[in-house]
C-alpha cells in the first residue's frame, strides 16, 4: 500500500486509472460475495484519497470513489452500507482545491434518508439502530461537503430539505428506553464543529440515533444562511403537524425549536418567531390543543430571540394580540365546544407575550404596554358591545403580565397621559376582576424597591419597621409628575373604594391600601402626602355617609383601610403626635367592640372567628344588639380633621389643602382645579356618532352650527391644567406687586388656590362673552385700535408732539433759529 501511495503521489496523472482499477476490482469482489477483498479495496481508496488530497487529478479520482460508494449502498447489505457510509464521511472531510461542476448528491440523499427510517421488520433486523446512525452520518457528510464547496449543488432546495429534515426529526423523536415518549434529559450539549466520524471507535455521545440526530439538526441549522432558513423551517412545521407533536405538553417541539434558535445566527432568530406566528395563522381553525402547543413553543423560545426582533417588534406583538382577540371572540360566540381548552390557549398567548416583553429593553416594554392599552375596547359602558368586558379582562391580564417584566425608573416615563388615563378608567369599570388587576398593575409599576410583597396584605402594625420597607427620597421628576396627576389618582382611589365588590371586599380593599401605601413610600413628598391624608379623611366621610347604600361590613372595611394607612404614613414621616392620635382611635375602637373594627385583635390567640367582619365574640358574650358600625356621633372613634392638620403643621407641612372639600359625588364634575374634577360621570354624548358635546349640545354637521353657538359655550373641564382661555388671558396678565426680594420670595412660595383662580377665570370669560354679545362690532374695533395706539411708543410720541406743538412755538419766540439740516441747505448755482 505504501508503494501504491508513493506511486500515486509521484505520478498524479496515473491516479484516475488507479481509481478505475480499484472500483472494477471492488465491483467484481462484491458481486462474488468476497467482503474481505471489498473492504481492502475501500480502505485503499480511502488512503489514496487522503494522501492525494492536493493532487490535480483528485476530481477524477473522487468520481471513481463516489461510484464505489454508490455500488456499496446499492448492495442492500447492512455491513456494506456501513462501510460505504464511513468511506463517504471520509470523502466529505476532504477539501478539494478544484471544483466539480457536474457532481450530484441526489442518490446519496435518497439512500441516507432511507437508512434513517430503518426498522426491525426490514432487512436490517436488530441492527436497525446502526443503520439509522449510518444514515444520519451520511446526511451530515452530504451537508458538510455541499456547504464547504460553493460551486457544488445546492442542497438547500426544498426537494432536498423535505428528505433531510424529516429524517433527522424522525430519529430525534425516538422514545426513551422506558417507551414513555420524548425526553431531552439524556441529550448532551454539543458545539457546532463537525467531528470526524471515520474512526471505528466513535464516542459514546453518538452511540444512539437520538443523540446523533440532535447534533445533525444543530449543525444543519448552524450552516443555514438567512435565505435558506425558510426551506428548513417549513419541513419542521410540516413534521410537527403530521406527527401531532403540538399536543400538550409539546416537549419535543420545544426542544427542536430551542435547538434551532440556539444554532442559527442570532440576528436571524426573529425569522423563526415570524414563521411560527404565520403557522399559527394558518392553524387558526385547528383544534385548541394544537394552537396551545404552538403558543407554548412561542412562549418558550420568544425570550431567546427577543433581543434580535428589532423592526418586527410591533408586528409580532400585534399578531399575538390579534390571535388573543380572535380566541376571545370565538369563545364568546357560542361555537366553541371546549371552553377550558380555549382559556388555556389564551393563557398560553398571554404567557408568550409576557416572556416576549421580558427579553426586550425597558423602552420597548413601555411600547408594548402602550400598544396593549391601545387594543383595549371602548371603556364607555354605553358604547360597549357584547364580549368587550371579557376582552377587557383578557387584555388587562396581558398588560399585567407585561408590566411585571418592567422595572420603573421614573414615573413620567411609563405613566404617559394616554396610558395613565386608560388605567384610571380601567380601575372603575364594571368588572371587579378588571378593577383588581388594574390595581395590581399600579402596584407593579409603582413599586421600585420590592415593597409590594410586604404591603399586599398590610395589617395594623405597632412598629412599621417590622414590615422591612425600603424608603428613599422622591426625585424631583417624580415630584413634578405627582403634582400634575395626584388629583386624578386620589379621585380614582376614592371611586374604587366606593364601587368595591361586596363579594370580595377584603381583596379589593387590600389592593387599594397597597396602592396608597406605595404612593406614600415611593413619592412621599409633602404635597402628595397631604393629598393622601386628604383622601383618607374623605374616605372616612364616605363610610359615614348614610345616603350611600353600603353594608355595615363595607363601611367597617373602609374605616379599617383609613386606620391602617394613617398608622403606616404617620410612622413613615415620624410624626409622634399623629402616631399618638392613630393609636388612640384604634384603641377606642377596640374597646367599643364593634364587629370588624378591632385592629388590635390577635386572630390566633382570640376566640373570635377568622373573619374579622363576622359577628364577634368579646369576653365570651356575643354582641347582637350593639352598634354595627361607626356613626358621626362617635367622635372618639374617628380621625379629626383639625387634629391631623395640627400634627402636619407641627412637622412643617402645609396642611391648608386638607380643608379643601374632596368631591366624592357619584356623578357630576367639580371644576375647582384641585384634581377632583376628574370623574367617570355621565356626559352628554351624541347618539349618532358617539362624540362628546359640552353642555348638552348635539353635534351635527358643520352647516347646522350657527356662529352664536360656537361662542355660546365654553369647552368642558379638562383633567389637565385648563388652557381654554389662553387667547383671552393675555389681555389682562396677572399683576405682580413685588418691589423687594422678600416680596418676590413670598409670591413664589404662595399657595396656589385653584378655587380662586377658577373663579377669576370664569369671571373673565363671562365679561368677554358679555362684551361680544352686547357691544357693536364697530365700537369694539375702535376700542381695540385705541388700545393698540396707546401701546405703540412711536404713535404715543407723535401724539404728544402734536399736542405740544403750539406751546413749543410760543416758547421759542426770540431765540435764534436752529441750524438747518444738511439736506435743506441750498448750494450755489455754479455747483450745478
Amino acid at each position: 500500500m505504501q508503494k501504491l501511495t508513493f506511486y500515486a503521489i509521484s505520478h498524479p496523472e496515473k491516479l484516475e486509472r488507479i481509481g478505475e482499477y480499484l472500483v472494477m476490482r471492488m465491483v467484481r469482489d462484491l458481486s462474488r460475495q468476497r467482503p474481505v477483498q471489498v473492504k481492502i479495496a475501500v480502505e485503499a481508496m480511502d488512503q489514496l484519497l487522503q494522501a492525494c488530497h492536493s493532487s490535480p487529478s483528485l476530481p477524477q479520482f473522487s468520481e471513481n470513489h463516489l461510484r464505489m460508494v454508490q455500488r456499496l449502498l446499492e448492495s442492500n447489505n447492512a455491513k456494506m452500507e456501513q462501510l460505504a457510509t464511513d468511506s463517504f464521511v471520509t470523502f466529505s472531510n476532504i477539501e478539494e482545491s478544484s471544483p466539480s461542476y457536474h457532481r450530484q448528491y441526489d442518490f446519496f440523499i435518497d439512500k441516507f434518508s432511507q437508512m434513517c427510517h430503518a426498522n426491525p421488520q426490514a432487512a436490517y433486523g436488530e441492527d436497525y439502530r446502526l443503520a439509522r446512525c449510518a444514515g444520519l452520518r451520511g446526511l451530515r457528510g452530504v451537508v458538510w461537503k455541499s456547504v464547504t464547496d460553493d460551486l457544488h449543488p445546492n442542497i438547500w432546495e426544498q426537494q432536498h430539505m423535505d428528505k433531510i429534515v424529516p429524517s433527522i426529526l424522525f430519529n430525534l423523536q425516538e422514545p426513551d428506553e422506558s417507551g414513555k415518549g420524548f425526553s431531552s434529559s439524556h441529550i448532551p450539549k454539543f458545539d457546532n464543529t463537525f467531528a470526524d466520524s471515520t474512526q471505528p471507535h466513535r464516542g459514546d455521545d453518538e452511540a444512539t440515533p437520538k443523540v446523533l440526530s440532535d447534533r445533525c439538526l444543530r449543525e444543519l441549522m448552524g450552516k443555514a444562511s438567512f435565505g435558506s432558513l425558510r426551506a428548513v423551517i417549513e419541513p419542521v412545521l410540516k413534521h410537527m403537524d403530521l406527527h401531532k407533536r403540538w399536543s400538550p405538553p409539546p416537549s419535543f417541539a420545544i426542544h427542536v425549536f430551542r435547538a434551532i434558535i440556539y444554532s442559527i445566527q442570532s440576528q436571524n432568530s426573529y425569522f423563526v418567531i415570524q414563521e411560527l406566528i404565520n403557522h399559527l395563522d394558518s392553524m387558526c381553525s385547528a383544534d385548541a390543543s394544537t394552537r396551545i402547543g404552538i403558543a407554548t413553543v412561542l412562549s418558550s423560545i420568544v425570550s431567546i430571540a427577543g433581543t434580535s426582533i428589532g423592526p418586527l417588534l410591533l408586528s409580532i406583538f400585534n399578531s399575538l394580540l390579534k390571535h388573543l382577540r380572535t380566541s376571545v371572540d370565538f369563545e364568546r360566540s357560542g361555537k366553541c365546544s371546549d371552553q377550558p381548552a380555549e382559556k388555556m390557549y389564551q393563557e398560553a398567548l398571554i404567557n408568550a407575550m409576557g416572556d416576549f416583553a421580558n427579553a426586550l429593553p425597558d423602552y420597548q416594554k413601555v411600547e408594548m404596554m402602550m400598544f396593549t392599552v391601545g387594543n383595549i375596547p371602548n371603556l364607555d359602558e354605553r358604547k360597549s358591545k357584547q364580549g368587550d368586558e371579557f376582552l377587557q379582562h383578557v387584555l388587562v391580564k396581558t398588560l399585567l403580565k407585561v408590566a411585571t417584566k418592567y422595572r420603573t425608573a421614573y414615573l413620567a416615563t411609563v405613566f404617559t397621559d394616554s396610558f395613565l388615563d386608560t388605567l384610571l378608567l380601567l380601575a372603575l369599570v364594571r368588572d371587579p376582576q378588571v378593577r383588581l388587576a388594574t390595581q395590581q398593575i399600579f402596584h407593579t409599576l409603582l413599586d421600585r424597591h420590592d415593597n409590594a410583597a410586604n404591603l399586599v396584605h398590610l395589617g395594623y402594625e405597632i412598629d412599621v419597621s417590622d414590615v422591612q420597607l425600603t424608603v428613599e427620597k422622591c426625585s424631583r421628576a417624580d415630584q413634578m409628575f405627582m403634582r400634575k396627576h395626584i388629583g386624578e389618582i386620589t379621585y380614582m382611589l376614592s371611586r374604587a373604594v366606593a364601587v368595591a365588590d361586596e363579594n370580595d371586599l377584603n381583596t379589593h380593599m387590600d389592593a387599594i391600601l397597597c396602592t396608597m401605601s406605595l404612593l406614600c413610600i415611593e413619592v412621599g413628598f409633602d404635597e402628595s402626602l397631604v393629598e393622601l391624608f386628604r383622601l383618607s379623611l374623605a374616605l372616612q366621610q364616605l363610610a359615614l355617609d348614610t345616603k350611600l347604600n353600603f353594608s355595615d361590613a363595607k363601611r367597617n372595611c373602609i374605616h379599617n383601610l383609613v386606620a391602617k394607612y394613617m398608622n403606616l404614613s404617620a410612622q413613615l414621616i415620624a410624626n409622634p403626635s399623629l402616631c399618638q392620635q392613630v393609636q388612640h382611635v384604634v384603641a377606642c375602637r377596640a374597646q367599643r367592640g364593634i364587629p370588624g373594627l378591632n385592629l388590635l385583635l390577635n386572630v390566633e390567640d382570640s376566640p373570635m372567628n377568622d373573619d374579622p367582619l363576622s359577628s364577634t365574640t368579646v369576653n365570651g358574650s356575643v354582641l347582637t344588639d350593639g352598634p354595627k358600625t361607626i356613626t358621626e356621633n362617635d367622635v372618639n372613634l374617628l380621625f379629626s380633621l383639625e387634629d391631623v392638620a395640627e400634627s402636619l403643621k407641627a412637622s412643617g407641612k402645609d396642611a391648608s389643602r386638607l380643608f379643601v372639600p374632596f368631591n366624592l359625588s357619584m356623578n357630576g364634575r367639580n371644576n375647582d382645579g384641585s384634581g377632583d374634577q376628574w370623574m367617570n360621570d355621565d356626559q352628554n354624548i351624541d347618539s349618532t356618532d358617539g362624540r362628546e358635546s359640552p353642555d348638552g349640545y348635539k353635534t351635527g354637521g358643520i352647516d347646522d352650527i350657527s356662529v352664536d353657538m360656537s361662542v355660546d359655550w365654553t369647552p368642558p373641564g379638562s383633567r389637565k391644567q385648563s388652557r381654554r382661555n389662553t387667547i383671552f388671558s393675555i389681555v389682562n396678565p396677572p399683576k405682580l406687586n413685588a418691589s423687594t426680594v422678600d416680596d418676590l420670595k413670598a409670591y413664589a412660595n404662595a399657595t396656589f388656590d385653584p378655587i380662586e383662580e377658577d373663579r377669576k377665570e370664569k369671571e373673565l370669560t363671562g365679561s368677554i362673552l358679555s362684551e361680544i354679545r352686547n357691544t357693536d362690532f364697530e365700537e369694539r374695533v375702535n376700542t381695540n385700535e385705541s388700545l393698540n395706539e396707546r401701546s405703540d411708543l412711536s404713535k404715543s410720541i407723535a401724539r404728544l408732539l402734536v399736542r405740544n406743538g403750539e406751546s413749543t412755538k410760543v416758547r421759542d419766540i426770540g431765540r435764534p433759529a436752529k441750524p438747518k439740516n444738511v439736506f435743506e441747505i441750498e448750494l450755489p448755482s455754479f455747483a450745478y
